[in-house]
């Protein structure tokens, strides 16, 4: 690992402006993505920015970007009024992990793609001119089915599907000025050479989440798929939420996680839903409809069925 300095900042505006002013700083919170960073020289800063003194946004319908995954899913309220969020926190990684990894820390983190995380292995992201997932011969077995023309990474986060559905917004701090994005607005597919897949400037913070309670937050759910329930991250995630009117769907958000390089909105499956009655049949529709667009690679086939699964799954527990 390469030697660092290291700066304790004292407010998000400080630690903004550090790793701004910085030709080759990096940000931490918890640290449970950056250690592996690290280790594997995929970064190697000049620089460290400690984030964890810094005092945590509060108020109602506000979730810092510096709480735990552990304090949002013991949380009541987010509970009862954002149940899709609180469930993708409470099943994140291990209790261990959830004590210590941040919400921030969890929009933001890296793919799990092998060849992302071995320096040794081409990797697009990295800058090299190919993805090896999509060459022949290449292992693909836990990539993305959707978007991945130049890059199939599939992306890790268990939160950003939630808060995709719930429609929440981020808040973020810049030296230049801080501006608010919805969490789909801050996702883009992948560029050649750059290894985060958010919108985030060189510097720019997430300082808290944002979220107003609705009948549609209230109605929602997430469900996700692992080989191993003790430790693993999801080979497919669904995030759902329904607003009802009488029998029918008035409005509807499905989201997908770890099928595509960012978090994958299935609007399609939306417009099957809206209008119409919330039952097998249309939820089954609606999970076709989902997954109509998929290009599974050569390993991976087996996530579009279990995408349909959960999706249907995800909205019969929401028809009642």
């Amino acid at each position: 690992m390469k030697q660092f300095s290291y700066l304790t900042a004292d407010s998000f505006e400080a630690a903004s402006k550090a790793l701004t002013d910085s030709g080759n700083a990096v940000v931490k919170a918890a640290g449970t993505d950056l250690l592996d960073l690290l280790k594997e020289r995929i970064v190697e800063p000049d620089e460290v920015v400690n984030l964890l003194r810094v005092e945590q946004a509060s108020g109602t319908g506000v979730v810092s970007a510096l709480a735990t995954l552990a304090d949002v899913a013991a949380d009541t309220a987010i509970a009862e009024d954002y149940p899709a969020l609180h469930k993708s926190a409470a099943v994140a990684a291990t209790p261990a992990v959830r004590n210590f990894a941040t919400v921030g820390g969890n929009l933001c983190q890296h793919t799990r793609c092998w060849y992302f995380r071995n320096e040794s292995f081409p990797c697009f992201k990295r800058g090299s001119a190919i993805c090896p997932p999509l060459e022949k011969g290449g292992q693909n077995r836990y990539n993305a089915v959707f978007s991945h023309e130049r890059c199939a990474s599939a992306h890790p986060s268990n939160l950003a599907p939630a808060l995709i559905a719930l429609g929440a917004k981020v808040r973020c701090v810049h030296p230049e000025g801080g501006r608010t994005l919805s969490v789909e607005e801050l996702y883009r597919e992948p560029r050649n050479g750059r290894i985060g897949d958010t919108v985030l400037r060189k510097g720019e913070l997430i300082r808290s989440v944002h979220l107003e309670p609705s009948a549609l937050t209230r109605n929602s759910t997430y469900l996700e798929f692992r080989e191993r329930h003790s430790f693993d991250f999801a080979l497919v995630s669904v995030a759902a939420a329904v607003r009802l009117e009488g029998s029918k769907v008035a409005e509807a958000r499905i989201v997908l996680g770890a099928v595509a390089p960012i978090p994958y909105r299935a609007k399609q499956a939306e417009q099957a839903l809206t209008g119409k009655a919330l039952n097998a049949e249309t939820a089954q529709a609606a999970a076709e409809a989902a997954l109509a667009g998929a290009q599974p690679l050569s390993q991976n086939a087996y996530k579009v069925p279990i995408a349909k699964t959960l999706i249907r799954r995800a909205l019969m527990e929401l028809s009642s």
